[in-house]
């Protein structure tokens, strides 16, 4: 993406928009923060600011002024919070030094020119209801910058109503699949039988349908999209620029373009909030025939249908060969600082890293090496032995023996082992290496798959959403937003002695395809010149404090993140689940966030979690910090939602009874939110904090019955009762995902 040359908006945006009643507009207006060149002063009397519906027919256009403004230059945390909106004011060093360079940013206030009513909200079935506007940027009159579906014009409740959805998983490739599919098939005698292509893109389409109806019920507030928007940032069809993505189709699909129009989407009318996943960060797609179930075809179609993923062979070949070469020359740390450190810090996983990191280099360099070496060997073989030969038999003798063997009828047996190890050394030479190459070609294409770097991500920062982390709040609930950032199995740390992104990472569950770990809370002056914990710790300590002065409302507080905190395999999961059929007490683990190995019943949280500082937020969620485990800080969190695993899943966090100065959380396995369900009439019930994962919206995951698009709806009342909040999954036919004939 190009970057931009002039003034634009930062914040709201498409995945971080502002939610606003009439009254609170007229008021106090909203904040607005601007990026403008640094070079400039920032005149506020020669930017204009307009809204406009989002969908046609849909209110009315209105102009807002802008108060005059504030650079914002401080970097540093603050010492504390009077708002959880004012994260908002936090801009990100990559932002400012990355992606926007040469950039100062701005807070203005923005207000209605003129009185803003009912008259600017839609109506259905002839009652008001929520009503989106994109904001337009203009300097001197001209139009510099727009941001879609940024502001929502709210109707009065005092219910708060949201749907946790994850793991979307869009592509440009998965329309282009589903169009081509059919012709393959049938022009094709090598893919028989029904394919049934299962498109992510259209599954989240189908969402969007139900989420339309139930936002024209007034029963839907705003969407909680928590990660892997995106299936892989970059396109690579028709061999385009870098700048190519597939953020643009995210965007399109969910605001309504005319392409999407035709193939039945209208676009998503209630906010939305976002966050990014691993696979945002990703750079390059895996292989289409590495997981065909969930794409629903058989391998031979896949290979006939993939002109997509070949286009980018050239590009992934060039990629491969540094990969290897690198692989050769320095080893595969695979995420530990060296082989021998790693076994000797992380014991059994350790050894199986340094194990995997001895075979990863020997195969290279066999691969590289082999035919060299074989021929060297074979030629010494018979150097050597050409040498005791001739010591023990004279010119004639062998003259004599090689006639022999031309004149007798059978060969004698050393020629028959000649012609063995030759043809076994030409087998090897020329067999073994390819088959080896692939192999490893594979191992390296799957690494490949999960690069990642913040220029993949940057057309979500400027189209989507600025922030890595940022909260809201809405009615008397809180929601508090993480980053859990990129896969720590990079291949770029495939050889850079792990980087920063190394610690008790497991092997088993970063295979491409499983459930990776991922890098999890980043220290200072990764993103941000402070620690995300310690950005985690102010937010709730702001809400406490807004607890305190309104002790007798129940206000709810929600972590929302990509990767979950805790997690099983599904070996360990079917287990879990026999455990809770029998009538026995529910799951119980203890200390296994913290590399402990007193875990009863053998059970191990940590299959593809957040990989660092997960100690600290876990005590942070009961209102607890590490170091001060004696002292109750508050206010702990109600619930943790996240994906990435593509299932549903719940645990409960627990301080253990009795504990002591020093004490471990309890991690609890079972159904809660039914429970807390039950207990809706009973705003003082205490059920947190739950860990909530929810199944994914595109793909399928290992649970049958999670059929996708899966969410999880949540209502909250006025009382802080949570009436709504087990996952979902939708049935039916969903909208056609193919264009409308003549249309």
């Amino acid at each position: 993406m190009n970057k931009p040359t002039s003034s634009l908006i930062v914040s709201p945006n498409l995945g971080c928009p502002e939610i606003v009643g009439l009254q609170s507009l007229e008021q106090d207006g909203f904040r607005l923060i601007i990026a403008a060149p640094a070079s400039e002063d920032f005149d506020a009397k020669a930017h204009s600011l307009s809204a406009t519906p989002s969908f046609c027919g849909e209110g009315h256009e209105f102009a807002l002024g802008i108060s005059p403004a504030r650079k914002l230059e401080d970097e540093a945390l603050p010492l504390s919070f009077t708002d959880v909106s004012e994260t908002r004011l936090l801009i990100s060093t990559t932002l400012r030094t990355k992606l926007l360079p040469g950039y100062a940013f701005w807070e203005v206030r923005a207000k209605p020119k003129f009185p803003v009513g009912e008259l600017h909200l839609r109506t259905v079935a002839r009652h008001p209801r929520s009503t989106l506007y994109d904001l337009a940027l203009s300097v001197n009159g001209k139009v510099v910058g727009r941001v879609k579906h940024a502001l929502c014009l709210r109707v009065g409740d005092s219910t708060v109503k949201f749907a946790h959805l994850t793991d979307l998983h869009v592509a440009v490739r998965n329309d282009l699949w589903q169009a081509e599919v059919r012709a393959v098939i049938e022009g094709s005698p090598v893919t028989p039988g029904r394919q049934d292509f299962k498109n992510f893109n259209g599954r989240l389409r189908h969402f969007i349908r139900w989420a339309n109806e139930e936002a024209d019920k007034g029963e839907l507030d705003f969407i909680w999209a928590l990660g892997d928007l995106v299936d892989f940032c970059r396109t690579g069809l028709f061999d385009r620029t870098p700048d190519d993505s597939n953020w643009p189709t995210l965007t399109e699909v969910l605001t309504g373009s005319s392409a999407e129009q035709q193939r039945g989407n209208d676009g998503l009318r209630v906010p939305i909030f976002t966050t990014t996943g691993n696979h945002d960060w990703r750079t390059y797609p895996y292989s289409p025939v590495f997981r065909l179930d969930i794409f629903g075809i058989t391998k031979k179609c896949a290979e006939e249908l993939d002109f997509w993923y070949r286009n980018t062979s050239v590009e992934i070949g060039k990629k491969l060969e540094q990969v290897q070469q690198k692989l050769i020359s320095k080893g595969s740390p695979l995420l530990a600082r060296s082989w021998w450190g790693a076994i000797t810090s992380m014991g059994t996983r350790g050894f199986f890293a340094g194990f995997e990191r001895f075979c990863q280099r020997a195969s290279a360099a066999i691969v590289k090496y082999v035919r060299q070496l074989v021929w060297a060997l074979l030629a010494a073989w018979f150097g050597v032995a050409s040498l005791s030969e001739a010591k023990a038999l004279n010119l004639s003798d062998l003259e004599q023996r090689f006639l022999h063997w031309f004149h007798h009828p059978s060969w004698p047996p050393h020629f028959v082992f000649w012609l063995i190890v030759f043809t076994c050394a030409l087998l090897i030479s020329l067999v073994a290496p390819s088959r080896l190459y692939e192999w490893l070609r594979g191992t390296l294409e799957g690494l490949i798959a999960i690069e990642a770097e913040v220029s993949t991500i940057s057309e979500y920062f400027l189209r989507v959403n600025p922030y890595f982390n940022y909260a809201f709040k809405l009615e008397n609930c809180s929601f508090i937003v993480l980053d859990t950032g990129p896969d720590c199995l990079t291949a770029q740390s495939f050889w850079d002695d792990g980087g920063k992104k190394v610690r008790n990472i497991s092997i088993g569950d970063n295979i491409l395809g499983g459930s990776p770990d991922t890098m999890g809370f980043y220290p200072a002056n990764e993103f941000y010149p402070y620690s995300q914990i310690s950005w985690l710790e102010k937010m709730l300590s702001c809400v406490g404090e807004r607890r305190k002065q309104n002790p007798e409302q129940c206000q709810r507080i929600f972590v929302g993140l990509h990767a979950p905190p805790a997690n099983l395999s599904k070996k360990k999961r079917d287990q879990a689940e026999q455990q809770l059929t029998q009538d026995k007490p529910a799951v119980f683990m203890e200390r296994s966030p913290f590399g402990g190995c007193d875990l009863l019943d053998g059970y191990d949280i940590r299959y593809g979690t957040v990989n660092h500082y997960l100690s600290q937020f876990f005590y942070l969620c009961l209102g607890y910090r590490e170091g001060e485990q004696n002292k109750f800080i508050g206010p702990g969190v109600d619930a943790v939602f996240a994906g990435h695993a593509h299932w549903n899943m719940e645990f409960q966090l627990r301080k253990p009874k009795g504990a002591g100065a020093k004490w471990a959380p309890e991690v609890w396995y079972g159904k809660f939110s039914s429970e807390v369900e039950k207990q809706c009439d009973d705003a003082k019930f205490h059920w947190g904090p739950l860990l909530l994962q929810t199944a994914a919206c595109g793909p399928q995951g290992a649970i049958a019955t999670e059929i996708p698009p899966n969410f999880r709806y949540v209502t909250v009342d006025a009382n802080g009762g949570v009436c709504n909040l087990r996952p979902r999954t939708l049935t039916g036919p969903p909208p056609s995902s193919m264009p409308r004939e003549g249309v």
